[in-house]
């Protein structure tokens, strides 16, 4: 095939050879996009999306979910699985071995890393996986540096730079990512008792 295509390229004009490349180029990209990439029932691939795939790993994507476009996925270390009902954001980079819930949102922009030097040994002896909980939140620009855990229910601050596990329900954020939970949820608590005597103080002026 290949043969036949450049034999007729040297005899053929450019405004005709250009356009047939293209459509053998998207043919193939194709063919490979399906053998690295198995998707589920609903499953959808935005424009734009690359990956790379080494050593027969793929990608597993769950029913129902959706990765938007442009992103760059990478296979080359692991396999990237990825649950239901999941929606993975404009411009991601996914680097398996990572294994993602069901319901989780990553925003535009979240890197998701995987081994920083996969041809050495000792990167593959650890056999560490990445790992997102479910209902798991990423908000824009964090990164996720490989082989950390993130719970249930966590929620991601932007911008982040997550170097260790992350409590189930726990809110994390800054650089290095520290929990902000129990922040956050005095803010909340000082929030409540504040309208509540707000609420006391208008009713004593009424009477």
């Amino acid at each position: 095939m290949k043969a036949l295509i450049k034999t007729m390229a040297d005899h053929l004009p450019n405004a005709v050879r250009n356009p047939i490349k293209r459509c053998y180029l998207a043919l193939l990209r194709s063919h490979w996009k399906r053998s690295s990439v198995r998707l589920g029932k609903k499953a959808y691939l935005g424009r734009g999306f690359r990956i790379s795939s080494k050593h027969g790993h793929c990608a597993y994507v769950g029913e129902s979910s959706n990765a938007d476009e442009w992103n760059v996925w990478d296979t080359s270390s692991g396999d990237i699985r990825i649950g239901k009902d999941c929606w993975i954001g404009l411009y991601n980079i996914v680097m398996g071995p990572v294994v993602i819930g069901d319901r989780v949102s990553t925003a535009p922009h979240v890197k998701i890393l995987g081994p920083r030097h996969a041809i050495l040994d000792y990167e593959r002896a650890e056999e560490k996986t990445t790992t997102i909980g479910n209902n798991a939140w990423i908000s824009t620009d964090s990164i996720i540096m490989f082989g950390v855990s993130i719970g249930e229910n966590a929620v991601i601050a932007p911008g982040s730079v997550v170097t260790r596990d992350v409590p189930a329900n726990a809110m994390v954020g800054g650089n290095p990512a520290r929990n902000l939970t129990r922040m956050t949820t005095f803010q909340a608590e000082m929030q409540k008792r504040g309208e509540a005597e707000g609420g006391s103080a208008e009713g004593a002026g009424g009477l």
